[in-house]
């Protein structure tokens, strides 16, 4: 099958509705689509990978139980692979080809993955790379969900600064901060110290007591003061 499609495509050159940057680029989203089907299959049931069996039991009443499959999940496992199935489909009955492979999502598209010519010789060829990119990216969404916009209660940033707390205490609350805090870490913060931009609250400490800041004044001067870039070596 995959040498009759080569064969086709020395002979005839310029029957092909796909050009060989879009054969490429449209391999590589095959060859994807059989993991992404079984990460799918786990979103399915709500076995999410990155999940641990504890938070699968917490906030939840012992009568309570889960969905039996996330119903997201599902409609993008369906779409996918009734894309695969169409363009299957079409190349069989265009190319006079005959599917023998797996029914599966993963078989229909190491399939395509196989027969990339005979696809590509198949009129409409051109609106497969759009149309399967398409539903990749539906599964994608649902296997990996962008985070969630940081959105600061600007009252209860105010608040926040006016506390005092450890250089550790800082730079966990400065990952709640958002992007432009990120760099804003115990090592950080003491850069800032030995560059006299900050000071530690006078005590009296306890000994072994940890120093305390300014919440604020330790944010104001991490946007202030620049982070050095280390110098390439040679």
């Amino acid at each position: 099958m995959r040498c009759r499609g080569r064969f086709l495509m020395i002979e005839h050159p310029n029957h092909l509705y796909l050009d060989r940057i879009e054969l490429r680029a449209l391999a590589e989203l095959l060859r994807e689509i059989p993991d992404l089907a079984e990460d799918l299959g786990i979103s399915l049931t709500r076995q999410s990978r990155l999940s641990t069996r504890g938070d699968y039991r917490m906030n939840r009443r012992p009568s309570e139980q889960p969905l039996p499959y996330n119903p997201a999940a599902s409609r993008a496992a369906d779409e996918l692979h009734a894309v695969l199935v169409s363009w299957v489909r079409l190349v069989c009955e265009h190319r006079g080809l005959e599917y023998t492979g797996s029914p599966s999502t993963p078989g229909l598209a190491r399939w395509l993955d196989r027969n990339l010519i005979a696809l590509a010789m198949t009129e409409g060829a051109e609106s497969a790379p759009g149309e399967i990119r398409t539903v990749v990216q539906a599964a994608l969404w649902i296997v990996c969900p962008p985070a969630a916009p940081v959105v600061l209660d600007e009252a209860m940033v105010t608040k926040a600064r006016q506390h005092r707390l450890n250089a550790s205490g800082i730079a966990t609350l400065a990952k709640e901060l958002g992007d432009e805090y990120q760099g804003l870490t115990v090592r950080r913060i003491q850069t800032l110290r030995d560059a006299g931009k900050i000071a530690p609250l006078p005590g009296p400490w306890a000994p072994g007591w940890p120093e305390l800041y300014i919440v604020g004044e330790v944010l104001d001067e991490h946007l202030a003061y620049p982070i050095r870039r280390r110098a390439r070596v040679g």
